[in-house]
């Protein structure tokens, strides 16, 4: 089909004042939170349809005419999950998709794919319930794309990542087939867990168009806390020592020197410069067993070492605490013009040789390194800071290292990202041959066509 053609065909689905066909506007879906170089394919159109009966029209057009299609979100994905690889392709926005339903009587939400997070967590909150996964983007970024890639958070320690939470999906396939995957069914076991397998699929097997979350109670209270080591190594232990105290704290981050001193140089809150590493943690339950958790970990990091310990004892000093969390990125743009970052997560008991590889590389290469992430599930990332082209090239070679020691260690080079376009070529390295081909085979069989997604998670695997 020409150009022309399609935007008639799918106009006449959805109506014109649904289709984005203008060049200049267009352009701005070539964007997303990680672009760095656009892609040079414009899509032949954008189109924000309003029920999963369209979609189905949309797919099977598509299908037919085996004419690519990307679903969107927000745009906040951070491994280049949206990257436009084909010319002529549909860019299937979701974002009329928000209804968001509450059902108490099961602990369930049922969501659209464009309902955004910080609102299904307002809503869910309204009725004492709690939706735990809480991506950085959480504010902005949409229940469909934190499905589509399994976004994590900094809750994940103690909660889990999205697909603890999703019970069931509607999913139109790339034939214009509509499906219903899972329940509200606390055990459902039947057939193959389809629900799992279109979580985290970065929209590379359909489209999904509802989704069923489980929510579980609003926990009463939580209570923030800081405590700095004056070496990496007795931070990374006490993470471990943590994690087995009988104590899981709902949040537990992690800070290097590099970021502690980017953040303190730009809020002026007197957070410890000299320590080479900083934990922020939060413990969460009922408010008479706060204080206990607290000083259950304090007595913890006071064993191993720790050279400053805060408690924030009011709602101001815990907002105090994650200042420091909150400013990290936006202080580092200060140190440096840009930076490479990623998601990789290795075994927590190899949380200190992590990090002194990626000082290690740091020197190797003379760039400047930093690292922040989730330390209780071993979730690092890193920051490598560049301000020249020249650098960016360094930059790049340093994180190629870095990721393959993390393979090397038995972790992984996405924890919540996912793979996009960004780390496609890890994946043999980390999978291996028999395994990569279990998910080639997969995506064939339901999308024998490549048109979701093309080049996602798999670029020229798919053909080989």
């Amino acid at each position: 089909m020409q150009d022309a053609q399609i935007i008639k065909a799918v106009s006449d689905i959805v109506g014109s004042e649904n289709v984005v066909s203008d060049k200049e506007e267009l352009v701005c879906y070539l964007f997303n939170a990680r672009s760095r170089e656009l892609s040079p394919n414009l899509p032949v159109l954008a189109v924000q349809p309003h029920t999963s009966a369209e979609v189905s029209q949309i797919m099977r057009l598509a299908y037919e005419h085996a004419i690519p299609v990307i679903p969107r979100g927000q745009g906040s994905c951070l491994s280049d999950n949206t990257t436009i690889d084909m010319p002529g392709t549909i860019i299937l926005s979701l974002t009329h998709f928000k209804k968001i339903d509450i059902d108490p009587a099961t602990l369930t939400a049922v969501v659209g794919p464009g309902a955004v997070t910080a609102d299904i967590k307002k809503i869910a909150a309204t009725h004492g319930l709690f939706y735990p996964p809480d991506p950085a983007s959480f504010a902005y970024s949409t229940i469909g794309g934190n499905v589509a890639t399994d976004a994590g958070g900094l809750q994940c320690v103690k909660y889990g990542t999205t697909k603890s939470y999703v019970a069931g999906l509607e999913v139109v396939l790339p034939t214009g087939d509509i499906i219903h995957c899972g329940s509200k069914c606390i055990k459902d076991v039947t057939g193959y867990n389809l629900t799992q397998l279109f979580t985290g699929s970065e929209g590379t097997l359909g489209v999904i168009t509802e989704i069923i979350l489980k929510l579980i109670p609003l926990p009463e209270g939580k209570k923030a806390m800081l405590a700095a080591f004056a070496d990496v190594d007795k931070a990374a232990h006490a993470i471990s020592e943590i994690m087995v105290s009988g104590v899981v704290p709902s949040i537990m981050e992690f800070m290097d020197n590099t970021l502690i001193r980017a953040v303190e140089e730009a809020t002026h809150q007197g957070f410890p410069v000299d320590a080479a590493a900083m934990l922020l943690i939060e413990v969460d339950g009922y408010n008479n067993t706060l204080d206990a958790q607290a000083e259950k970990i304090r007595t913890v990091c006071e064993r191993l070492g720790a050279v400053q310990i805060r408690i924030a004892a009011t709602a101001e000093e815990a907002a105090h605490i994650w200042t420091a969390r909150r400013m990290s990125l936006s202080a580092l743009y200060k140190k440096a013009r840009s930076r490479l970052s990623g998601d990789p997560a290795a075994p927590i008991n190899r949380l200190a040789d992590v990090l002194r590889k990626l000082e290690e590389l740091g020197k190797k290469h003379n760039i400047v390194t930093g690292c922040y992430g989730h330390a209780g599930d071993g979730n690092v990332h890193p920051c490598i800071l560049f301000n020249t082209d020249e650098e960016h090239q360094r930059a790049v070679q340093l994180r190629g290292e870095f990721h393959e020691y993390i393979i090397s260690i038995g972790g992984t080079v996405s924890a919540e990202h996912g793979v996009g376009h960004e780390k496609i070529h890890y994946l043999e390295r980390q999978l291996g041959k028999a395994q990569l081909h279990c998910l080639i085979s997969i995506k064939k069989a339901i999308d024998p066509k490549n048109i979701m997604n093309p080049g996602c998670i798999f670029g020229e695997y798919i053909h080989g």
